[in-house]
């Protein structure tokens, strides 16, 4: 309920504003803050999966800090600049028409590749600064447009197939999956592995390599991070079912260790109470069932087995001929 001013206040408030004290333009009407929802195109990918991507792909960044360092001997910093979930025909119209990209094949731990591949940008200003790097150079920014040659390319190429495999590491925490590298596009627009109108997650790299900066951003579709939640949650409901396995076998072992009482019935007969305190050595009692019938094999109480009656090593035996339980 929204405040409620005394006569007092209201009073106060008047002779301010008569007097000159306060502007009226001054006073700010407080209204409720609206967030836009675009219902068009809902969003997919939720704030924990962000957070998980944001935590993967740190570790990730620390990997090729330390890796580029080392190949191209000059000071490299990588950092995560954001992490956000967009349509793949707006990243795609957002790029150039000469734009270097990685495909990434994905291999879940049951060998299948996913249908889908995650991309790999890198801008153009930082990728001829990696080349003139690994040709010799100095390192020094080119400033010109252009397409890339085969032999840029096959460098490049090489770089690649040595950062992309560590892309699958940084999700060990995660789901053990493998990232391939498949090939390099220069043409964007190409691409087909992916529908223009699924949703992706863009991940922008801030890359700053020695004085120059560029950026590197990773998409990954949807339906690729579907799949990986998917065997991880079945992953997680078979070692639940090991679990069980594993527990129920060690009761049903503690209990096999537990002592019964097992006992033979020849047979059965009834006898009044007369009877029974009659009985003197020699009497015979006629059971109810034959010579040539099975005999009863009781467990605590609970009838389990039926048998033959017989001896062995001057014992009486019971040779079992019938599970009941």
């Amino acid at each position: 309920m929204a405040e409620i001013l005394s006569q007092s206040q209201i009073d106060e408030l008047l002779n301010n504003l008569n007097s000159g004290d306060i502007d009226i333009k001054e006073i700010e009407v407080q209204e409720k803050k609206v967030k836009e929802y675009d219902f068009r195109s809902p969003k997919k990918i939720t704030k924990e999966t962000i957070k998980l991507l944001n935590g993967i792909y740190e570790n990730y960044c620390r990997f090729l800090s330390s890796h580029l360092t080392s190949i191209l001997r000059l000071s490299c910093d990588i950092s995560i600049e954001q992490v956000e979930e967009s349509i793949f025909h707006e990243y795609n119209n957002a790029l150039n028409d000469y734009a270097l990209m990685s495909m990434i094949n994905v291999e879940y731990p049951d060998q299948t590749l996913s249908d889908n591949q995650i991309f790999m940008e890198v801008s153009m200003p930082l990728s001829f600064v990696i080349i003139d790097r690994l040709l010799g150079g100095s390192g020094q920014e080119y400033e010109y447009i252009r397409d890339f040659t085969d032999i840029e390319l096959t460098i490049l190429s090489n770089l690649f197939k040595q950062i992309i495999p560590q892309m699958g590491t940084s999700w060990e925490s995660t789901s053990d999956i493998k990232t391939v590298y498949s090939k390099i596009e220069t043409n964007p627009r190409f691409i087909q592995s992916v529908n223009y109108t699924d949703t992706v997650v863009i991940l922008v790299l801030n890359v700053t390599l020695n004085h120059s900066v560029g950026k590197i951003t990773i998409c990954i579709p949807s339906n690729i991070l579907d799949e990986i939640f998917k065997k991880i949650s079945l992953k997680n409901s078979k070692k639940k079912d090991q679990n069980y396995d594993n527990q129920k076998e060690a009761i049903m072992h503690s209990i096999k260790a537990s002592k019964l009482n097992v006992t033979g019935i020849l047979g059965k007969a009834q006898a009044s109470l007369g009877d029974v305190l009659n009985m003197q050595i020699g009497d015979v009692i006629i059971l109810d069932k034959g010579i040539s019938q099975n005999v009863d094999i009781d467990v605590d109480g609970e009838k389990w087995f039926e048998g033959k009656w017989g001896t062995k090593k001057n014992k009486g035996v019971i040779k079992i001929s019938k599970i009941i339980h």
